[in-house]
C-alpha cells in the first residue's frame, strides 16, 4: 500500500522532472509544462526528498543529472516510448483495422490457405480474424464484417448472399483404396464422422442420406465431433468418411488429400453470405471481398458440372 501510494504522489511530478532533465534548465521545463522556475524547483526538491537521494547536481545557474537522476530519466523515458508505440496502435488499429468474422472452419479451411489472396481484397488495411462457432458472428459487436453460413440470426446486420454449398461424402484415399465406400449403399458400413449440428443450417448425415431413400440403422453408432475442422482432421488421418461441404474443402480436394468416392451430392438450401453492421457505412470495399469469395468459391466444382452458376 505504501508503495502505492508513493507512486502516486510522485507520478504528477514526473513531466517537470523529464523536462527539466532534457533541457537541463528549470526555467526552460517551466515554460514548457506551464509552471515558474520556482515551481519546478519546488517539485524537484519535492520529488527528490520521496526518493530519499539527489536527481540533480546544482550549481551556481547550472544543473546536471546525478546518477539516479540519469537511471530514473532512462527508465521514464523508456515507458513513454512505450506508451506512445501502444497509443499509436490504438489509433492506427482503430482506423485502419478490419475485423473480420467468421467460423472456425471457414476460417481453417477457406480464407487462413489463401492470406496473400485475403489481404488483395483489403488493400492497405491490418486484417483482424476472429472465429467463432457455431455461425461465425462474433458477438460483441465490434466486427466490421463476416462471412457465415446461413443468413445470421444476430439482428442490426446488412446481408448479402453469395452461393450454396455443395454436400457429398469425402475421405482419405487410403480409407477409399481399403474400405469403400464404392456406392451410396456402402456409407451404412463405413465409420461416419459427424459433427453434433449447432445451428438450422447445418445438415448431418441422417438428412442427407434420407435425400438417397437410406437411414442410418437404429445400432449405428457414429464418430462425433463439436466442430467441424476436428471432424476434418480426423478425416484426413484416414479415420472414416465424412459429410464434406465442398466450397470449405476446395483446397484439400486439390491437393488429393481427401477424395469425392461418390457422384451423389446434395445442394444446400441455405447459402454463404457477407454481414456487416446496418449502422456503420464500411469504410472498405465490400466487393472486393465479395468477388474474390464468388471466384475462388462459388463457381464450377470439378465433377459437379451442373453447379456452375453462383447463387444470384
Amino acid at each position: 500500500m505504501r508503495n502505492k501510494a508513493l507512486f502516486r504522489n510522485v507520478q504528477r511530478l514526473l513531466p517537470a522532472f523529464e523536462a527539466a532533465a532534457r533541457h537541463m534548465s528549470f526555467t526552460l521545463a517551466g515554460e514548457e509544462v506551464g509552471l515558474s522556475q520556482s515551481a519546478v524547483s519546488k517539485q524537484m526538491m519535492e520529488l527528490e526528498n520521496r526518493l530519499g537521494q539527489p536527481l540533480f547536481a546544482r550549481a551556481h545557474k547550472q544543473i546536471s543529472l546525478t546518477s539516479a537522476g540519469h537511471r530514473l530519466l532512462k527508465a521514464y523515458s523508456l515507458a513513454t516510448s512505450q506508451i506512445i508505440d501502444a497509443l499509436e496502435d490504438l489509433i492506427q488499429e482503430h482506423s485502419r483495422q478490419i475485423v473480420l468474422s467468421t467460423s472456425t472452419a471457414n476460417g481453417a479451411f477457406m480464407l487462413l490457405p489463401r492470406l496473400a489472396e485475403l489481404r488483395e481484397c483489403f488493400p492497405g488495411r491490418a486484417i483482424f480474424l476472429v472465429t467463432w462457432d457455431p455461425q461465425g458472428i462474433e458477438p460483441t459487436g465490434q466486427v466490421d464484417l463476416a462471412l457465415t453460413f446461413g443468413k445470421p440470426d444476430f439482428p442490426g446486420l446488412t446481408t448479402r448472399p453469395l452461393f450454396p454449398d455443395i454436400l457429398t461424402p469425402v475421405c482419405s484415399p487410403e480409407f477409399l483404396e481399403k474400405n469403400g465406400p464404392r456406392d451410396v449403399g456402402d456409407l451404412l458400413n463405413c465409420e461416419l464422422l459427424y459433427m453434433q449440428a449447432q445451428h438450422p443450417s447445418w445438415v448431418g448425415w441422417r438428412q442427407w442420406l434420407r435425400e438417397f431413400a437410406l437411414e442410418l440403422p437404429k445400432n449405428h453408432q457414429p464418430m462425433g465431433f463439436n466442430n467441424y475442422y476436428n471432424t476434418i482432421q480426423a478425416c484426413l488421418a484416414g479415420q472414416g468418411v465424412a459429410l464434406g461441404w465442398l466450397r470449405q474443402l476446395g483446397n484439400i480436394l486439390d491437393s488429393r488429400r481427401l477424395v469425392t468416392p461418390l457422384p451423389q451430392f446434395l445442394v444446400t438450401e441455405d447459402v454463404y453470405y457477407l454481414a456487416w453492421p446496418a449502422d456503420r457505412t464500411p469504410d472498405f470495399q465490400i466487393e472486393l471481398f465479395e468477388e474474390w469469395l464468388t471466384r475462388r468459391y462459388g463457381g464450377a466444382i470439378p465433377g459437379f458440372p451442373s453447379l456452375a452458376t453462383p447463387f444470384a
